[in-house]
């Protein structure tokens, strides 16, 4: 059976038809329901004969190319099996429309939690190191996976990733409509189309990755169990991934937790690569694209009748523009 809130975006008859098609625990009850987080997309708990998954699929609102989004996270999901990229099992992908409209994936439920506030006998200065270090040593495994060998090396194009960059985030925020200005982006592309890297080494790029997007064990010692939410992921620059990590850590956590420098430094060492120079160029990209992105979500949350409009996130959009402007001394 299914909860009030569940009804709209997962029709369970149709769900368990095909469930009993793939052969996952065919002919018994199942139960599904919505499950918070996820803000372009919607997840569902769905349990059935003693299993226990979670359903992804797009918001009804939806984000551009989305189901394109299901099929390459599922895809990235089944990349990472046999790595020790720490990543919830994927079970199935679904593409036919006529089961929920959509494209949709299932994947195992992972018994975590996430990493703020921090887990039990990990809420001391050593316990938050701990957790912290293990936070940046899976980012560091993950930018570590051969992505030829693991076959997403066409997931992306890192040829002209930087020089994209630009264009690429300044059209999405045209979608949108205009409906309201983000102060402080014309001087952060400006500066940004200045400073473009010359080279780097692509790789397995998570797009967003941070203490709320990272499972850990409910209890010390720290343990990640799963990173998650990987739909801006691609194959991109790494050090856009490890400049966000330390751009959130420190405005989302209170004193007691390592600071950026010696996140870097572990980061390095877990990685096995040599000095990473100034990242300024990393930081003022990561947080033009999360303004962006954010503003998109809030956007549509305007006009979506499953959601509450997104308040909070259109402020933390500003903020990122902000933080952005502030960077590059705007």
């Amino acid at each position: 059976m299914a909860d009030g809130d569940t009804d709209a975006l997962l029709d369970e008859t149709r769900l368990a038809r095909w469930l009993d098609e793939r052969g996952l625990a065919p002919g018994e009850p199942l139960r599904a329901r919505r499950l918070t987080g996820g803000a372009s997309n919607v997840m569902f708990a769905v349990e059935r004969g003693g299993n226990r998954w979670v359903l992804r699929r797009p918001a009804r609102v939806a984000i551009e190319r989305a189901n394109e989004g299901m099929r390459r996270e599922h895809r990235l999901l089944s990349a990472l099996e046999g790595t020790d990229v720490p990543h919830a099992e994927p079970v199935a992908l679904c593409e036919d429309h006529d089961v929920l409209g959509c494209n949709f994936y299932l994947m195992a439920h992972v018994d975590g939690v996430v990493a703020l506030p921090p887990p039990k006998g990990l809420d001391d200065p050593a316990g938050r190191r701990e957790l912290t270090l293990a936070l940046t040593d899976a980012l560091a495994r993950l930018h570590r996976v051969d992505v030829e060998a693991a076959g997403v090396g066409d997931l992306g194009r890192p040829e002209g990733f930087h020089e994209r960059q630009v264009s690429r985030w300044r059209g999405q925020l045209e979608s949108y409509g205009g409906r309201r200005e983000l102060p402080g982006i014309d001087a952060v592309t400006a500066w940004l189309e200045r400073h473009r890297p010359s080279r780097f080494e692509p790789t397995i790029m998570h797009g967003d990755y941070h203490m709320m997007n990272v499972l850990v064990a409910p209890r010390a010692p720290a343990r990640v169990l799963a990173i998650v939410d990987w739909e801006t992921a691609t194959i991109g620059d790494p050090l856009l991934d490890l400049a966000g990590f330390t751009e959130v850590w420190p405005s989302a956590v209170d004193e007691g937790w390592p600071g950026r420098d010696e996140i870097v430094e572990r980061y390095v060492a877990t990685r096995g690569v040599g000095d990473l120079g100034d990242l300024t160029y990393y930081e003022v990209l990561y947080n033009f694209r999360l303004g962006v992105l954010l503003e998109g979500i809030y956007q549509r949350s305007l006009v979506d009748p499953d959601r509450p409009v997104q308040e909070m996130l259109g402020e933390r959009a500003l903020f990122n523009v902000a933080r952005a402007a502030e960077l590059v001394g705007a």
